[in-house]
């Protein structure tokens, strides 16, 4: 079970503090309390009445196994999870508490694909009382582009490395980033299947027990689902965003209707705009709560592994290729001279033979 903790929320270097505000008692009944093994492990968000969306780290077996490192669909048993709803304390008091029955992690969750595609799906055991929050309608892009201010939430750590979570759900809010600062701060990210967001000068962001948590945007005067906590480089840490799950579109989008078809919001008229995009402020005002997130320097590592293993097997190949070209053509040149030879003794017989004959007809010629 010690092992499992310290899985399920990895300790990130010590130094960035990333601070929170409690949220209200009543508000944010939709995230969801992971409990892996009877221990607190990530947090997640209520996308249907009987499905939670968390991170794939959370609900793949390698990925419990390895903090995030090794990445496979292959699922962590159902019976190990419980989640709570309808509670912004970390005790659950006044909330819902849940079984889960299936363990859905993407199919895209690889170790190939780094920390691509990292979500996945909590079957509960009973339909929740708590409303669903939606995930943004194909429509709704323009409420996740860059500049948007958006909500993050979870019960995770309030500080980096730190030993214990808080008695509270702990909200913020960051600025949505565009891809090419997102690729810039972290050569591991991905534009199809990731989203990051957080102030040049960090401050603010998710950390270790937030990872599945919701990444919040405004559409009109409703929120939609358009990320789940992934990882970072730490937490709160200047020049590293945070980084989410881009469950809106693309892949992972396609991956969730293909299990909970009703986790969408209706798509808007389409005179309708939900562009919500405000201007990051210039300093952070308010801070986020730690989260579950795995580190952006171990996946580095992991990715530089994989890059190194790649280059070696494509060296063993070439070299292989070179020596089956050179057996290809010390096997012609022997052939080669193997016909040379035989036609040069096949000159010579004709030869001989040539000769044979002439002095038959020359003996023929003297006799009397």
């Amino acid at each position: 079970m010690l092992g499992l903790v310290a899985l399920a929320a990895p300790v990130a270097p010590a130094g960035a503090v990333v601070g929170g505000a409690a949220a209200a008692p009543g508000t944010y009944d939709f995230v969801a309390n992971v409990t892996i093994a009877g221990s607190f492990g990530c947090t997640g968000t209520l996308i249907a009445p009987t499905w939670v969306l968390t991170a794939g780290h959370c609900g793949s077996l390698t990925g419990l196994a390895t903090s995030g490192l090794v990445a496979s669909p292959a699922a962590f048993p159902a019976a190990a999870f419980s989640v709570r709803l309808g509670s912004v304390f970390a005790d659950g008091r006044g909330g819902e508490q849940h079984g889960v029955t299936r363990v859905v992690v993407s199919n895209g969750y690889l170790f190939t694909n780094g920390a691509a595609n990292d979500v996945t799906l909590l079957e509960l055991d009973g339909a929740s009382r708590v409303a669903p929050m939606p995930i943004a309608a194909a429509g709704e892009r323009a409420s996740w582009a860059s500049g948007t201010l958006a909500t993050i939430a979870g019960f995770g750590l309030t500080a980096e490395g730190a030993s214990a979570g808080p008695a509270a759900m702990q909200v913020a809010q960051v600025p949505i980033l565009d891809d090419a600062t997102c690729s810039a701060a972290d050569s591991s990210y991905d534009a199809a299947t990731m989203l990051c967001a957080g102030y040049a000068a960090g401050g603010v962001d998710t950390c270790q027990g937030d990872s599945g948590g919701p990444l919040l945007v405004p559409a009109g005067d409703a929120l939609r689902l358009a990320g789940a906590t992934s990882y970072g480089e730490g937490c709160g840490r200047a020049g590293h965003p945070g980084v989410y799950a881009r469950v809106a579109d693309g892949p992972i989008r396609a991956f969730i209707a293909g299990v909970v078809p009703g986790a969408f919001a209706p798509e808007p008229p389409a005179s309708t705009s939900t562009a919500a995009v405000v201007p990051p402020p210039a300093t952070a005002a308010k801070k986020l709560k730690p989260a579950h997130k795995t580190t952006t320097s171990a996946k580095k590592n992991a990715a530089a592994k994989r890059k190194a293993k790649k280059k070696a097997t494509a060296r063993k190949k070439a070299a292989a290729k070179r020596k089956a070209a050179a057996r290809k053509k010390a096997a012609a040149r022997k052939k080669a001279a193997a016909r040379k030879k035989a036609a040069a003794k096949k000159r010579a017989a004709a030869k001989r033979e040539a000769a044979r004959k002439k002095a038959a007809a020359k003996k023929r010629s003297a006799a009397p």
